[in-house]
């Protein structure tokens, strides 16, 4: 992706929000409440602002910031600022994070780095409104979710081929009895990797961006960085 120092006023909406909107190589999973979450860092979201906008293209501010004795947390509201060609455009949103305690006194260990993890929580929800990391809040309708789950194709009634083997797609069997229709591997496939791929290549895909997940975390506990 070309660096640039400011949006080029010839350089159209639909472009600039593409290459925000573009898949990231490396993303990061956590389980909440039971349902596995894909996200990626705020370093991530920065980067990828800094690289389409350009360092003053953009900006961000927290507006209000607080804690929530209930719940046990703090919030931040923020506002982001960016620039499109010649159009400002202003998001905000709320940003949280749970206040980490210490297990053998239960007192706040670092109020500071808390209020930071609020704020780059809100950073990247705003920076999503941008189109940054947007496709990993995508939730399938319930055409599609219909769709896998009978088979049915919504692309004609030609058969799904693998983008990297041109092989057509078949229903794939689990041991535990789970079965995918091509479809669904398709759905999924679309999903995390942005391309139709049949299941050997599925995999082979799910194990190259673990093995990118890696490099990037590499002696780091992504959930303790302030970005």
């Amino acid at each position: 992706m070309a660096k640039s120092e400011t949006v080029d006023k010839d350089v159209s909406f639909s472009d600039v929000y593409g290459a925000l909107a573009a898949p990231f190589e490396g993303t990061f999973k956590d389980v909440r409440g039971g349902v596995e979450l894909e996200y990626i860092t705020g370093e991530q979201a920065v980067t990828r602002l800094n690289e389409v906008l350009g360092v003053s293209g953009w900006s961000f501010r927290v507006l209000e910031h607080g804690y929530n004795q209930e719940a046990d947390e703090f919030w931040v509201l923020a506002e982001m600022s960016a620039t499109f060609g010649s159009v400002n455009v202003v998001r905000q949103q709320f940003g949280s994070q749970k206040m980490k305690r210490s297990r053998s006194t239960d007192s706040p260990l670092d109020i500071g780095f808390d209020l930071k993890g609020a704020t780059t929580d809100a950073l990247k929800k705003c920076a999503s409104l941008l189109g940054v990391g947007l496709y990993l809040s995508r939730k399938e309708t319930p055409a599609e979710q219909a769709q896998a789950s009978n088979g049915a194709s919504s692309e004609g009634d030609g058969p799904l081929v693998c983008a990297q083997c041109e092989q057509e797609l078949k229903e794939v069997r689990f041991r535990d009895g789970t079965t995918w229709p091509p479809l669904q591997l398709a759905s999924y496939g679309r999903r995390k990797h942005g391309k139709v791929l049949c299941m050997d290549h599925y995999r082979e895909a799910n194990a190259n961006r673990k093995r990118a997940e890696q490099a990037v975390a590499v002696g780091q506990n992504v959930e303790e960085l302030p970005f």
